[in-house]
Formats: structure tokens, sequence, C-alpha cells
């Protein structure tokens, strides 16, 4: 029986369970982002919730404002920005695989995510270059002269939220093809792999199928870049892998949330709110069997505990991410004191039940748990507090 009074939750505005959801897509997204570059779970979550104020300012800033398809990809180029001096240390510089595809631009949101990410972090004449060549070589991989109307919009809109100059923006976007090729020579072949790896996702622009001529324009754009024989084969494989740990990873948080939310007794419209979060995480796939895949593991989320045991192997970061990540979520429909309670209970009842899991870790497995937990509980007193200083003017 799903609980009768939910107080919190009703006092929040739409906008702040907005603001939650976008705290929660970013927040799974990096913790995912970062555990497969190799960083330990309890550093990925010091990392995020030590800069919970600019974090918690960002998402609330931010909500109400963007829509369509700048609202897909800032969900991780804002994240990028509130990170300010972080993201060097960090070296976010490549573009994540969890930036979302939208619409009929797709190719040019993943590249749009690059060129954010180029301009947030570096402003020197080597990175400039880098940033012309996925520009002008994004051209070619569309078979485009020009840019088109909508693509240009974003690109503009992300080069402007970085305060780049007007003119130098004007000059980036009307990169050609041509000029990429000649600015190639002067990319170190790790530059080089950074560029064709922004724009291998463009191959699937058209209809999420690449073709023969999107497979040979991507070739000769890698020999363009003085990159090693076999590179295309060799990065198409490693997106389509990424792809598949993306989906793996996302599976594993269902199998968690389940959990979760028969604990919490979930009625249906918070089971509907945590599907959209799943939904919206689920747009990173741009390959046109990703429509059905997405569709046949949202069914998977039912609220139900099924005869699965959870397991959990020690220092694994996906099972880890994907713990943190359903109880992250789960967090979205569980404001009140009593709920929390109930959460806290459902997962310790997960590490109980992983009797070879020792002691020390556990212990760490929860103090992470408690630092997503304080994150989202400022996080409500905020948007509650900036709802009663907007209904007092």
């Amino acid at each position: 029986m799903a609980r009768s009074q939910k107080p919190q939750m009703e006092k929040l505005p739409a906008q702040g369970i907005q603001a939650l959801k976008s705290l929660s897509v970013q927040f799974i997204s990096f913790v995912v982002e970062e555990g497969l570059k190799g960083q330990p779970l309890d550093k990925i979550i010091a990392a995020f919730t030590r800069h919970q104020a600019k974090i918690i300012g960002g998402v609330l800033g931010s909500v109400g404002i963007a829509g369509g398809t700048w609202a897909a990809i800032s969900l991780w180029t804002s994240s990028l920005g509130l990170w300010g001096t972080l993201s060097y240390s960090l070296g976010i510089i490549t573009m994540p695989i969890w930036v979302p595809v939208a619409g009929g631009v797709a190719g040019l949101t993943a590249a749009g995510g690059a060129i954010y990410g180029v301009i947030s972090l570096a402003r020197n004449r080597q990175e400039t270059r880098k940033l012309q060549s996925i520009i002008g070589f994004s051209k070619l991989l569309i078979g485009k002269d020009e840019l088109g109307e909508e693509d240009e919009r974003q690109l503009h809109k992300i080069l402007s939220e970085q305060k780049v100059d007007e003119k130098k923006i004007e000059r980036l976007l009307r990169t050609t093809a041509a000029e990429s090729r000649k600015l190639a020579s002067s990319l170190s072949e790790e530059q080089g792999m950074e560029v064709a790896r922004y724009l291998f996702p463009l191959v699937y622009a058209d209809k999420g199928v690449i073709s023969s001529t999107d497979r040979s324009r991507f070739g000769r754009i890698c020999s363009d870049l003085n990159l090693p024989e076999g590179t295309a084969t060799q990065i198409s494989a490693e997106y389509r892998q990424r792809l598949d740990v993306q989906w793996d990873y996302l599976e594993s948080i269902i199998l968690r949330l389940n959990h979760f939310a028969n604990m919490l007794e979930l009625d249906r419209p918070e089971m509907e709110l945590l599907r959209e979060q799943l939904a919206q995480l689920m747009n990173f796939d741009p390959r046109k069997a990703s429509t059905r895949q997405r569709e046949q593991l949202l069914r998977k989320l039912s609220g139900r505990e099924r005869d699965t045991v959870i397991d959990i192997d020690e220092g694994q970061i996906i099972d880890e991410a994907a713990l943190m990540g359903a109880y992250a979520l789960a967090q979205t429909v569980a404001p009140e004191p009593e709920s929390q309670e109930l959460l806290e209970a459902a997962f310790d009842a997960i590490l109980d039940a992983n009797t070879h899991l020792s002691e020390k870790y556990k212990e760490e497995l929860r103090d992470s748990r408690q630092k997503i937990g304080r994150l989202y509980d400022v996080t409500r007193t905020q948007i509650l507090a900036a709802e009663k200083k907007t209904a007092g003017n």
C-alpha cells in the first residue's frame, strides 16, 4: 500500500522537482564517467559533494531556462561550467559518453559537448585549433558545407555561454573542412585522437545507422588527422563498448531502484518521476536500435522487488555506481524523514545481504550514502527557501 501523505513532496514547486531531477542526472552521469576513468567511488563522491554549493546553485539557476536540444546537452555541459577550476584538476577535456543525443542535430549536439569542454578548459591557440578542427570536420562528416540553422544556433549558444567573443564565434563557426585539414598538421597524435573521438558520434546522425559513406568519411578524417591505420575501427569499437557498459550500468540501477521503490511503497506518480529521470539518462545512445532497448529497460522499472539477489563485488565501480545512482534517484521521491529512514534501511539491507563484503568496505559505502543524503537535504532546503523568497516578493 502506498503512503497516503507526502507533505514535503507536495510543498516542492514544479521547478524544484525539476532541479532535483537535474541534480540526479548530473550526479549519476558524473559518477559513472569518472568511474570509467578509474577513479575510486569515495573520491568521486567527495569531489562532487565538496563543491555542492556551486552545483546546487547551478541546477537551481538553470531550471526553467533551457528547453529542447539545449536542455539535453546542458545536462552535462552545465556541470562542466559549475566545476570551474576543479575541471582542470579532474582533467575533463574529452566529451563524456553521457552527452545526450537529441533530435535531428544528434551529431552536432555531441560535438557541441566537446566544443564546450574545450572552450571551458583552455583558451590557448592550440586548443582553438582543436576546436576549429572539430567544427570543420563536423561539416565533412555530415556531408554539408555549412551548418544548419538549428545546429548553428545551438553551437553559438554554447560558445556564448562561455563568453567567447562574438567575432571569434563567427570565425569558428565558419571553419571549413579544408581549413580543418590544414590545421590537423599542427595537432599532436593525442590531440588528433581527441578530435576523432569527439566527432565519431556524428556517424549516427542519419537516423541512427552508419552507412558506408559515413564510415568512409570518418576514415578519411582519421587519415587527415595523421592517425595510425586502423584508428577508425578502434574508435568505433571502443565507442560501442562504452555504450554497452552504459546500458549494463542502467540495468543495474533499475534492479537496485526496484528494491528501494518496493521498500518505500511508491505510488504511480512517484514511479513516473523515477521513470522520467531514467528516460533522460537513456538518451546517450544515438544508434537506431537503442529505441527498443530503452523501452525494454524502462519496462523493468516495476517498483516490485523480484527474487533477484543484488550482488556487490568489493571495488567494482559499476556495482558501486549503480547502488549510489539508485539511491540518488530515490532521493527525488523520498523527501520526508520517514521515507529517508526507510531508504537508509533498504540500502543497509543490500549491504547486509552481501555477507562477503568487509565491514570496512560497508562503512565506506555508508559514508558515501550519507554524503549523497546531505547533498539532497541541502538542495531541498534551498528549493523551499527560494520558493518562499519568490512568494514574498
